[in-house]
């Protein structure tokens, strides 16, 4: 089981923010999809190794997708913050490097390599909106 299959709650966020861009603008393509997916992962990476990261110059359906998966993880980021420095404080320190906590950008980047896997996937197989139909059937 990968760590994004422990993360159902994240995938599901992810892909209804996608979807929500696609029902607002129904010309959107899995290729626009794709290509937001590519600069959140970047984006993502720069994070989690501290450095800055600035919104990718992207067409404008990308953008869409990009922001609105941007805006969800950043507020699940404040939430999972709040959780945190409750669960530090009953916690014992651990000086093991064995014990590396995961990251919740390690999280998000399994989730979004997840997602984009799939959104290739399905744009092979079923054209050029295969992704985003397929998955528009499952979120409400």
């Amino acid at each position: 089981m990968g760590l994004e299959d422990r993360h159902p709650d994240i995938l599901q966020n992810i892909e209804f923010a996608i979807v929500n861009v696609y029902r607002a603008d129904p010309e959107l393509r899995d290729n626009d999809v794709i290509k937001a997916l590519d600069a959140l992962i970047s984006h993502t990476q720069r994070l989690a190794m501290g450095r800055e990261s600035t919104t990718p110059d992207l067409p404008r359906p990308s953008e869409a997708v990009f922001g609105a998966v941007a805006g969800i993880l950043d507020f699940r980021s404040e939430m999972d913050e709040e959780d945190e420095e409750q669960e530090t404080q009953k916690r014992r320190p651990s000086f093991s490097r064995a014990l590396r906590k995961t990251t919740k950008e390690d999280i998000y980047l399994a989730c979004l390599r997840k997602i984009h896997k799939s959104a290739k996937r399905w744009n092979r197989e079923r054209g050029e909106r295969g992704y985003l139909d397929f998955v528009s059937n499952y979120i409400l």
